[in-house]
């Protein structure tokens, strides 16, 4: 028996695998088996999982027709021994005690589900640090000994990002039930994942830390290839309403829910053909979107969407609200920049006034002729 199972769905890897899989490989916390499941590769990828498998017995590699990242997560999943469980994506990589802090947070706690921090990065840049608004949710606590759930954070279960790389999960939570799966042949399968397992863990814990560096810059990512299958969302968004209603949880979480709806329907409309608007028209419609858990900007998206008669409609009203947003940006800059102005204007008035004082001064006039010698 071993303390983590790392699964790990491949796919056209072969620029980033060797280096994301020695960062498992490389971690401080050794007592680990990592299943990679090949989901037919076409380039190197399998290859190079083979000979990092010759060099690690910890390694364990399999392949399989394509399918999708969520048929192999679930393969890997009834395969893994560990008591806990952590899913890794194959072109990111984990910080060198990442496992270590994730796992002593876990057992201290007695956690089903243990959050982390992460970073966005490209071209080995980093960009963006998330911090997923715990520490502001539950100020002060230490969170080696702390644990809430969804009732004390009922958004949490709603709110993105939703991927699994960072949380740590206990194998025997997982198994607890059979509708901790990711739905195959779907984008955004990760979605019903997240909300399910969060809304029913009794103790989530987390690591103010940032572990895990998400890379943006691979083309045969989920995120990069998002254009292709655009009505997936929708499908997911009817998963997660019936798992809550199944569960007898949609009339409690209603308004969490309906800001879930809003907020994935309006985010993925980035780029979209005009039936994807009207879907999402048909979709907001009859939600109520006047919800305090939105944002300014979020609430605007989806009342234009449904108030606009097309998207060529709904696009000219957001250009006309991000152009009048960086304007007011740039009036307040303008008028911080005005009062600077005055301020340096002030200074500069004093130093002049000094600098009179000084040239009219006696003793000014008595040295002149000492200042010349010195030139």
């Amino acid at each position: 028996m071993v303390k983590i199972s790392v699964i790990i769905p491949v796919y056209n890897c072969e620029d980033f695998i060797e280096e994301s899989i020695r960062s498992i490989l490389n971690q401080t916390f050794d007592d680990i088996e990592i299943i990679a499941i090949d989901d037919g590769s076409k380039d190197n990828t399998l290859s190079i999982l083979n000979d990092l498998a010759n060099d690690d017995s910890r390694l364990l590699v399999y392949s399989q027709e394509n399918q999708g990242s969520s048929v192999a997560r679930n393969r890997a999943m009834s395969m893994a021994k560990g008591d806990y469980i952590y899913f890794f994506d194959a072109d990111d990589y984990l910080v060198e005690d990442g496992l270590e802090k994730a796992y002593s947070n876990a057992v201290n706690n007695d956690s089903d589900i243990v959050l982390f921090k992460y970073d966005q990065y490209m071209d080995d840049k980093f960009l963006q640090h998330i911090d997923l608004d715990i520490e502001k949710e539950f100020p002060g606590e230490d969170f080696n000994n702390f644990t809430f759930n969804v009732y004390d954070y009922k958004k949490r279960a709603f709110k993105g990002p939703f991927a699994p790389w960072y949380k740590f999960y206990k194998r025997e939570f997982l198994e607890s039930q059979d509708y901790f799966e990711f739905p195959p042949n779907l984008n955004h399968n990760d979605v019903p994942f997240h909300v399910k397992t969060i809304l029913k863990a009794s103790k989530i814990s987390f690591v103010p830390e940032y572990l895990y560096h998400y890379r943006t810059d691979n083309p045969n990512s989920i995120s990069n290839t998002r254009q292709r299958k655009y009505k997936d969302i929708f499908s997911i968004i009817q998963i997660v309403e019936d798992f809550l209603k199944e569960n007898g949880l949609f009339e409690e979480f209603k308004k969490e829910f309906e800001y879930f709806v809003i907020n994935r329907v309006t985010f993925e409309i980035r780029d979209r053909p005009e039936e994807y608007f009207e879907l999402a028209k048909e979709k907001l419609a009859p939600i109520d979107l006047d919800n305090d858990l939105l944002a300014k900007k979020v609430r605007f998206k989806a009342e234009s969407i449904v108030n606009s008669s097309s998207l060529e409609i709904y696009n000219f009203k957001m250009e006309i609200y991000d152009l009048e947003r960086k304007l007011d940006k740039l009036s307040k800059k303008n008028k911080k920049l005005e009062k600077e102005n005055k301020k340096l204007k002030k200074e500069l008035k004093k130093v002049q006034k000094k600098n009179e004082e000084i040239l009219d001064s006696r003793s000014w006039r008595i040295t002149k002729p000492l200042r010349k010698l010195n030139k």
